[in-house]
């Protein structure tokens, strides 16, 4: 599967969260904008399964968990068909983020999105 399509989507369910000021608009926004920030090594995590390395040694604070943790909830809630791209999309983002915990954490904190 080609990363293209899996960002597409995510940007989709980012704009379709747009307003809703919840702890999920925020996560599929900054999930958005960190994976497209890392496009490198998320179309490599996307199309080949390499899994990423982290680059930043910053401990994840609670923001990122949260943020993944959120994630994972849509995700499962989109769980049902397992080659629907909403699911993927999610399954992907998050997957990518819960092994770069620590380097999404960084980028939290730049984006003024701290601990």
């Amino acid at each position: 599967m080609k990363a293209e399509p899996v960002l597409a989507k995510l940007n989709d369910l980012r704009k379709d969260a747009q307003g809703e000021e919840s702890v999920e608009e925020a996560a599929l926004h900054h999930a958005f904008c960190y994976v497209s920030y890392q496009a490198g090594p998320f179309a490599e995590f996307v199309e080949k399964e390499k899994p990423p390395a982290a680059k930043k040694n910053t401990p994840p604070g609670e923001r990122a968990r949260e943020y993944l943790e959120a994630l994972k909830r849509l995700r499962d809630e989109a769980a049902g068909d397992a080659s629907d791209m909403e699911f993927i999309a999610l399954d992907r983002a998050a997957g990518f983020i819960s092994r770069t915990l620590g380097d999404f954490q960084a980028y939290l904190d730049e984006a003024g999105e701290g601990r």
